[in-house]
């Protein structure tokens, strides 16, 4: 970040703040500690003016690749204007905080998905566990969870014994596609949560799909049942839908 940019941030540090996100975030030490609608503020700022200055420093804290991150999903411009510039930045995610709080917001995203849909390709079966988890979290937030106008689908308010026994079930247009791809094993801890939280958000949007692909599937015993816990762990399924899931634990 450009100077003026890295004393906004050290101004805006709060010592308790860094103690708190630390804890969460194992392994990061150049953290200043400032909280997210700060950063999301100063990014929207940003990205009206001369960005593109900003891309071109280095960082130094934590907080600077996270700005760096949202002020690339604030500016204007079509996907393909902006994709390299997205491209550049995915090598800097070292940590599910900058990963899952910029990529759950980058809403251009979704103004064409076939077109992220292949951008995430290479990410989704990377050896490296931070790409794989990008390319999991824009597929959840940006494919899953969107109709075919783009718009957010909602999750279901209540899920029955009888919505995952349904023979037809309005599927999402990407939801085929999704499983397939989650359809693997994930060694890897963070992508492993990733998957398992995708799994179980496309079974609050569509349970009949997911429970088929939770009958047979060839995901490790970690990942699956990590997201069998996830799925119990939501307040939409009723209780003889979450005994159910209980009970196709591997062991």
């Amino acid at each position: 970040m450009l100077e003026a940019t890295r004393a906004f941030l050290i101004e805006n540090a709060e010592e308790k703040y860094k103690e708190f996100s630390g804890s969460l975030i194992p392994g990061e030490i150049n953290m200043l500690g400032i909280r997210l609608p700060v950063l999301r503020k100063k990014a929207k700022e940003l990205a009206k003016g001369n960005w593109k200055e900003e891309l071109e420093t280095e960082d130094i804290y934590f907080e600077e690749i996270m700005l760096r991150g949202m002020m690339i999903s604030y500016v204007k411009g079509t996907l393909e204007e902006i994709l390299p510039y997205i491209e550049d930045f995915i090598p800097r995610v070292n940590n599910w905080s900058v990963c899952d709080s910029v990529f759950s917001k980058m809403d251009l995203l979704r103004t064409d998905r076939e077109k992220t849909w292949d951008f995430i390709q290479p990410y989704l079966y990377s050896d490296k566990e931070f790409e794989v988890r990008v390319g999991i979290i824009i597929m959840m937030q940006h494919l899953l969870k969107c109709d075919e106008n783009g718009k957010t689908t909602k999750r279901l308010r209540t899920i029955t014994f009888e919505d995952c026994m349904k023979v037809q079930q309005e599927d999402g247009p990407y939801l085929s596609r999704i499983l397939e791809a989650l359809n693997r094993e994930f060694p890897q801890y963070y992508a492993s949560m990733a998957a398992a939280w995708t799994i179980a958000e496309a079974f609050s949007c569509y349970p009949a799909q997911v429970y088929l692909f939770l009958q047979e599937n060839r995901l490790d015993d970690v990942t699956y049942n990590r997201a069998l816990q996830k799925i119990v762990e939501s307040l939409i399924p009723q209780p003889e839908v979450k005994e159910m899931i209980k009970q196709m634990k591997r062991k």
